[in-house]
């Protein structure tokens, strides 16, 4: 089993996974604010091009971020699987509850701490469960040592001695 400094400095490089979600998300957001304020309004078809581009940049990055991760060895497929997933679950969400926040008139300067705040809430969420599951399955697996510690039984010392 790891030890805890281990642990902290394994999962403390995983934080610029938000980082970059975040930069991703944003810039997406920064591109539908400016359409929506009408600031791509005469450009045509590039106004159409970034807005179809912008969509799908936060996801193919972190596509790309996860593939890149299972071929150079650093995750398992399943795993990197699991975490884009989780990744994309949370792009998306923070991604609606920006446009959510334009939507309700709230303005452009409202949504992106909305975004961020959705991200941060469902990292905590994922963090406090999935340290719950790490709590409950040590827990069981002491109760399985306990219960074979006590399922054996400890043989008195027994000292032979010879008759004469």
């Amino acid at each position: 089993m790891p030890a805890f400094n281990e642990l902290v400095s394994k999962y403390k490089k995983r934080r610029h996974d938000t980082v970059v979600d975040a930069v991703a998300a944003g810039l997406s957001l920064a591109d539908n604010v400016s359409a929506d304020l009408g600031l791509l309004e005469d450009t045509g078809i590039a106004a159409e091009t970034l807005e179809a581009v912008s969509n799908v940049l936060p996801f193919s990055v972190i596509a790309v971020d996860e593939g890149c991760r299972v071929l150079m060895g650093k995750k398992t497929g399943v795993a990197a699987t699991s975490d884009a997933a989780f990744r994309m679950i949370k792009t998306g969400a923070a991604m609606g509850v920006g446009a959510a926040v334009v939507a309700a008139g709230a303005g452009a300067t409202v949504a992106l701490p909305a975004a961020i705040g959705s991200r941060v809430l469902l990292d905590r969420y994922r963090g406090k469960a999935l340290t719950g599951h790490r709590v409950h399955l040590r827990t069981q697996r002491l109760r399985a040592i306990r219960a074979a510690h006590e399922g054996k039984q400890v043989l008195p010392d027994v000292t032979v001695v010879e008759k004469e």
